[in-house]
């Protein structure tokens, strides 16, 4: 439900050192959706929109759905791929039942997206457990800027390339050889867990827990997370983050 300019402050810290690209994904932004909507052909719209802009080899960062839409153009083109850094971001649910159990409760907010008030949707889904750590301003605030985005386009993406509709993507990361990086703030437990679990089945990835965050660390401290980017610093190149 987010936007490119969710990435403002922590391109910010980093403007001194990177040239930062932050796009909207489509449906998201008033992005266009791409003319078949499943998950690959999600991610390679993606990947066509973003290229152009690219050089040779890039970091790629990504948050949330921004983070899974990473993870897998990092598969598909892994030698563009200088450093990958996803926060937030779930590499897939690993049985056909989690996937199909994961669909239908996704149905559930598809509906409410393209019937129910749009700034009561919104309230509901920020009340979801993992952003149980945000305060009530911080949850106003989204709630406020996320209300300008197409309820009806990002039923679609959900609809399309939802977690449920995501395959597993642990083999691909797994063969990856450049610098990994899973990012989550210390109070989101799930994905903490997550994180730990992916550097025990993808050699190259390295958990960085930041204390005192929850689910949104980019949002919460940019210059953290930007100072995890810059750790991975590759003179003259891109950094690239994408954002749900």
């Amino acid at each position: 439900m987010g936007s490119g300019d969710d990435w403002a402050s922590t391109a910010q810290y980093l403007s001194d050192q990177y040239h930062c690209l932050r796009p909207d994904l489509p449906g998201h932004g008033g992005q266009p959706l791409p003319p078949r909507l499943t998950f690959t052909d999600y991610c390679h719209w993606c990947w066509q929109q973003l290229a152009p802009q690219l050089p040779p080899r890039f970091i790629l960062a990504g948050y949330s759905m921004g983070g899974r839409i990473a993870a897998r153009l990092a598969i598909e083109h892994p030698e563009r791929i200088a450093a990958l850094i996803l926060e937030g971001a779930h590499p897939g649910l690993e049985t056909r039942w989690a996937r199909r159990t994961r669909r239908q409760q996704d149905a559930l907010w598809v509906k409410r997206f393209t019937q129910d008030p749009w700034p009561a949707v919104l309230a509901d889904w920020y009340q979801q457990p993992v952003f149980a750590d945000l305060t009530p301003q911080r949850r106003a605030d989204f709630i406020r800027v996320r209300s300008r985005q197409d309820p009806t386009a990002l039923a679609q993406v959900l609809q399309a390339a939802g977690l449920g509709r995501q395959p597993n993507l642990r083999p691909g990361l797994a063969r990856l050889s450049c610098p990994c990086v899973f990012i989550a703030g210390s109070r989101d437990t799930k994905f903490t867990a997550l994180g730990q679990d992916l550097t025990r089945t993808c050699p190259r990835f390295e958990l960085v827990k930041l204390d005192g965050l929850g689910h949104n660390c980019h949002a919460q401290a940019p210059h953290r997370v930007a100072a995890v980017i810059r750790r991975h610093d590759c003179p003259g190149l891109f950094s690239t983050s994408m954002n749900p």
